[in-house]
């Protein structure tokens, strides 16, 4: 069967109506996501551009702290995946009391686990932050932990839109994330710049400011999401349902993708964390010029994560519809369309990359190290998204411990191993930390594609059909 697929639907062959189907199906569904997330990068890199004026130090505690959220962020992220997953197949299904069901105890799981990070990182900040940033100034760590526990103060709210948001895109909802996100960025401006910099003679609260004028946005769209969410007629979830008890087989099937899609999440980003540290070890001009470089790519990246959240989506949909022909050229369409944006996206940030990086910093050194790490993404760009859109989509036909295990082999045995050599041994600093990772794309994306042309992605769907 799976090689039959792969005859009939040949990942090279786009056919006039494969262009009807991406107008169609995928534009109209993708474009509310790409500008939700845009939402989400924007935030990310005001935040940045607002503290870095305030130095080198400030600059670099951001990056520090938000190594810890995204490890935070990748877990209740592969919650709101595992949920949106079922949703999508179930509504894909027509039943929509199943659907209902799932949505609520993946946004009940979601805020329970955000609250024990919350005090987790109130209770033990500090000590976490001295053992993830060690070699890092004292300086440095201190800011760290004043931004992260403003920062942890909006973990609930955090899970709220991202679970809520997930199940909204799995019943074919795109807009109101888009619209809450575009609303949060909106009111992260307003709240964080006077709370930073202060107003009428109050000289503002500095990098703490920060990390509250997020958190004020974050719980506003929370709020907005769970009003909609208990008020749409599609998939309506009262308050009072979030205190039910949990169904240990809707718990079981949301965990049994969402655990191997942690893990995976999690081991990734424990491994960003490690070249985090690396970087630590090589001064503040390095850690701050690493913090803006990711900062500039993930707006670059908006394309191939817009994709791969639409893919998850779509392929549990056609498969919930038991359509695979549908979702394996779905997924192809969207794996090629990602790797030609991100091409596209880059080279029109190309000719614009010193003026971008002026809005964060006018250190000559710093903006040195930004310029050299971009011109190397740029030449690695096009292996992109093999390496995460790919697996993104896979997961929508719960082809999730093959992901886990390929993520974790290449970010131990390449990103890190490669980039500590390159890095450290050799002497190349940044610059060969950040060749560690391309080593780590290479080598996963290689594995996803060889699993993407032989269908292999879709044996578990079939095992179940059997």
């Amino acid at each position: 069967m799976l090689s039959t697929l792969s005859t009939r639907w040949p990942f090279c062959h786009i056919r006039k109506r494969h262009w009807v189907l991406l107008r169609k199906e995928v534009l109209p569904f993708s474009w509310p996501i790409f500008i939700e997330l845009l939402g989400v990068v924007l935030m990310g890199i005001v935040s940045t551009i607002l503290v870095s004026r305030l130095g080198q130090a400030q600059t670099a505690a951001i990056g520090v702290s938000d190594s810890m959220t995204y490890i935070i962020y990748s877990v209740l992220a592969a919650i709101e995946l595992g949920g949106a997953v079922l949703v999508a197949q179930s509504y894909g299904r027509r039943n929509k009391p199943q659907a209902i069901e799932q949505a609520r105890q993946t946004l009940s799981l979601n805020m329970f686990i955000s609250t024990l990070f919350l005090v987790v990182i109130l209770l033990f900040g500090q000590s976490i932050l001295e053992v993830i940033a060690v070699g890092a100034d004292q300086e440095v760590i201190h800011l760290a932990e004043i931004y992260l526990t403003s920062m942890a103060l909006s973990y609930p709210a955090l899970s709220i839109m991202l679970a809520g948001s997930g199940v909204l895109r799995a019943v074919g909802n795109s807009r109101l994330p888009m619209r809450v996100n575009i609303l949060i960025n909106i009111l992260n401006i307003v709240f964080s710049y006077p709370l930073i910099y202060g107003f009428a003679g109050w000289d503002g609260l500095g990098l703490l400011g920060a990390g509250l004028g997020v958190s004020c946005a974050r719980w506003v769209g929370a709020i907005i999401i769970l009003i909609y969410l208990a008020k749409n007629d599609r998939l309506p979830i009262p308050f009072k349902s979030y205190f039910s008890p949990f169904s240990r087989t809707i718990l079981k099937d949301i965990l049994g993708i969402g655990i191997p899609s942690s893990i995976e999440s999690l081991m990734f980003n424990i491994g960003k964390l490690i070249t985090m540290l690396m970087v630590a070890g090589m001064g503040t001009v390095a850690m701050a010029g690493n913090v803006i470089a990711f900062s500039i790519i993930l707006l670059i990246n908006i394309p191939g994560n817009t994709l791969g959240m639409a893919g998850t989506v779509l392929v549990a949909k056609r498969l919930g519809q038991n359509r695979p022909k549908m979702a394996y050229q779905e997924l192809t369409l969207i794996f090629w369309a990602a790797t030609i944006l991100l091409i596209i996206s880059t080279l029109l940030l190309l000719p614009f990359i010193h003026p971008v990086i002026a809005f964060y910093t006018t250190d000559p050194e710093v903006s040195s190290v930004v310029v050299k790490l971009f011109y190397l993404n740029a030449i690695m760009m096009p292996f992109w998204a093999a390496s995460f859109v790919l697996p993104a989509a896979f997961k929508g036909a719960k082809d999730v411990k093959s992901t886990m295990w390929t993520a974790i082999f290449s970010m131990w045995g390449c990103r890190i191993c490669c980039g500590y050599v390159l890095g450290i041994v050799l002497g190349f600093g940044v610059y060969g930390v950040w060749l560690g990772m391309y080593v780590d794309w290479l080598v996963r994306g290689g594995i996803y594609y060889s699993r993407l042309i032989k269908m292999t992605w879709l044996k578990k769907f079939y095992s179940t059909r059997a």
